[in-house]
């Protein structure tokens, strides 16, 4: 019987608790000792987190702002939509944890201007903003008790740094396959549609870097999110900045594939790449609640069908692995299915065109699509042969292991 583990960050902050399920194993000594340490990387990565987030609003918001002056309607109502909503979700989760961890009894209560605080930054829908602040700021503090000589203080404010990190990493995952993607899908589309028919806007530009940091915002979502995980468990060996850099391009390759087979797609014949989105959710989400891919947080049959629902919704844009043990069949899976959907979606989109009308939009396209998905199995083997936490040893067969915490902050929820 595999070894079933479930991992709760500690309300308290004093290290993460974990309850071993298995009846016929022994105890695994720690991988690492780690030593809590906030320095640079930490600095580094929520400083990345806090910008990519703001740029992405920023540019869709401005989008917006032009799509409504300029009286594109659709346009308009599309760009808002992608971003109210998941704002709304986003908020509404945030809000669900701080009444959560106001309910803990032995965690002291925040004070009156932190929920006045808390509030205006979730109205404002920046509910992961406040939570790296918090991150940032607890950091900090763990860095002055450190030089002050009181590691048991530091020790518990760099926990709660960790806590707060993975707690707005996965909202900022909720908020990017929500809206970055979409966004990044939609805006992309219009470009498209409009060199397709030589047609040029004023607002090109800002349509191009819209896209732009919308794909990275996805990229670094997903990068983060692994970071945090593993810095957040003690079971866990930490990734380093080479590996958070080559997940990254990894995950920025695969993006750019998916995003651009869908948006080519999209400009010709919008209701079929809607179609495709659609059964591939519904496929994925199958594929996970019929195989049994269910997690320790997930206490009952229905929470494991409305989990795999919500996992299969992010399948359409990227993977994350449904559970912790091999992964090297099911990467092969997803990436065999992602290639034929991109693959597919090229081929119409190719038939669809001409070559003649917009030469360097057509063979651009194509080289662009199918490079980018090369490079991003590329960049995923080398770092599961070279960067991996677990060793250079390890290939596939370990995954990151995002269901247990994504699991636990899903059933809080339900």
């Amino acid at each position: 019987m595999a070894e079933c583990v479930v991992v709760k960050f500690s309300s308290e902050s004093l290290g993460t608790q974990v309850e071993d399920f298995s009846s016929n194993t022994q105890d695994e000594p720690d991988k690492s000792t780690k030593t809590p340490m906030f320095g640079v990387y930490h600095i580094v990565c929520l400083t990345l987190s806090i910008a990519t987030y703001l740029l992405d609003i920023g540019f869709d918001s401005w989008l917006a702002y032009f799509y409504y002056i300029q009286g594109q309607g659709a346009y308009f109502a599309l760009t808002i939509t992608f971003m109210i909503i998941p704002a709304l979700i986003t908020t509404a989760f945030s809000m669900r944890w701080y009444i959560i961890d106001g309910d803990e009894q032995s965690v002291p209560k925040p004070p009156l201007w932190k929920w006045v605080l808390r509030i205006v930054m979730l109205l404002l829908q920046l509910a992961p903003i406040l939570r790296y602040c918090d991150a940032l700021a607890y950091g900090c503090r763990s860095l002055v008790a450190g030089k002050a000589g009181n590691s048991i203080r530091q020790e518990n404010l760099y926990r709660k740094m960790l806590d707060e990190d993975s707690d707005a990493s996965l909202l900022r995952l909720f908020h990017c396959f929500l809206h970055a993607a979409p966004q990044a899908i939609l805006q992309l589309m219009i470009l498209i549609s409009l060199a397709n028919h030589q047609q040029y806007s004023s607002i090109q530009v800002l349509q191009t870097w819209a896209v732009i940091c919308s794909v990275v915002s996805v990229a670094w979502s997903l990068t983060s999110y692994h970071r945090s995980v593993r810095f957040a468990r003690d079971d866990k060996e930490n990734l380093s900045w080479q590996g958070a850099v080559m997940q990254f391009c990894w995950h920025l390759m695969s993006t750019v594939s998916r995003v651009l087979a869908l948006s080519l797609l999209a400009s010709l014949y919008p209701a079929w790449m809607g179609t495709i989105c659609v059964c591939h959710w519904a496929v994925m989400s199958a594929w996970l609640a019929l195989g049994h891919q269910q997690t320790a947080v997930c206490t009952s049959r229905c929470e494991e069908v409305l989990f795999s629902a919500v996992l299969g919704l992010a399948y359409v844009v990227a993977f994350i692995a449904p559970r912790d043990g091999p992964t090297r069949y099911s990467y092969l899976a997803y990436y065999l299915v992602f290639f034929m959907e991109n693959t597919g979606a090229l081929v119409v989109w190719c038939v669809a065109s001409s070559s003649v009308t917009n030469p360097v939009l057509y063979y651009g396209a194509v080289v662009a699509q199918t490079t980018s998905f090369f490079l991003a199995l590329g960049f995923m083997l080398s770092y599961y042969r070279h960067f991996h936490p677990s060793g250079t040893s390890t290939t596939l067969s370990r995954s990151v292991d995002l269901d247990q915490d994504l699991g636990k902050q899903f059933s809080t929820v339900m």
